[in-house]
């Protein structure tokens, strides 16, 4: 004579209850959808000035960002992406950025070093740069819908002045030497401090 298994002490009953009590939780924990997904970030720092971005976040530990600046003297625009690899409080961040600064004069740098305006002050205008910077940032709020951030790293810069011939002509003190457009490239140290508000 065959003995019965209560259906409840099956194992297969048993392993179908339990998968029912999971899947709820389980379906939560998939929905990994960040509670904050677009926002405004709000910057300033050196050597690129301050700026304005939109924000898009479209995993937690995902950020990215794009909108105009300005270094007080010319207008540009960039792009950017944050990591966030933990989800705390208070968490790193890996962030790389991208930006182009449009055509403007740069005379008014040689007021702020102190010298008289000459023949010289015409070769910096229409200056251009773009640049491309790495930093590590700590982010304090990062999941939050309002947070700080401290951006460090470092920036290589590529900038352009179409005609240098007046200021190559004054360190040389030659008037007969000429020159084409020139070109400067540097990699120098990279701050930046902002916040960003989320609004969904």
């Amino acid at each position: 004579m065959r003995r019965r298994i209560p259906l409840l002490h099956s194992p297969l009953a048993l392993g179908c209850l339990a998968a029912l009590g999971i899947a709820p939780p389980a379906l939560a924990q998939d929905d990994g959808a960040p509670k904050h997904t677009l926002g405004l970030l709000v910057d300033a720092g050196a050597p690129h000035g301050i700026g304005v971005s939109a924000v898009v976040k479209p995993a937690s530990w995902l950020r990215l960002q794009a909108g105009p600046t300005t270094n007080t003297l010319s207008f540009g625009v960039r792009g950017g992406v944050s990591i966030l690899p933990m989800e705390t409080f208070i968490a790193p961040s890996i962030n790389a950025e991208v930006g182009h600064y449009f055509g403007s004069e740069y005379s008014d740098v040689l007021d702020w070093l102190g010298r008289d305006p000459s023949t010289t002050s015409q070769a910096i205008r229409d200056v251009t740069y773009n640049y491309v910077t790495g930093s590590l940032g700590l982010e304090v709020g990062a999941h939050s819908r309002f947070n700080f951030f401290l951006h460090l790293g470092l920036s290589y810069v590529a900038l352009t002045v179409p005609d240098p011939t007046p200021l190559i002509q004054d360190a040389a003190d030659d008037d007969s030497v000429t020159s084409g457009p020139l070109h400067v490239r540097a990699t120098i140290p990279s701050v930046k401090l902002g916040f960003i508000l989320y609004f969904f």
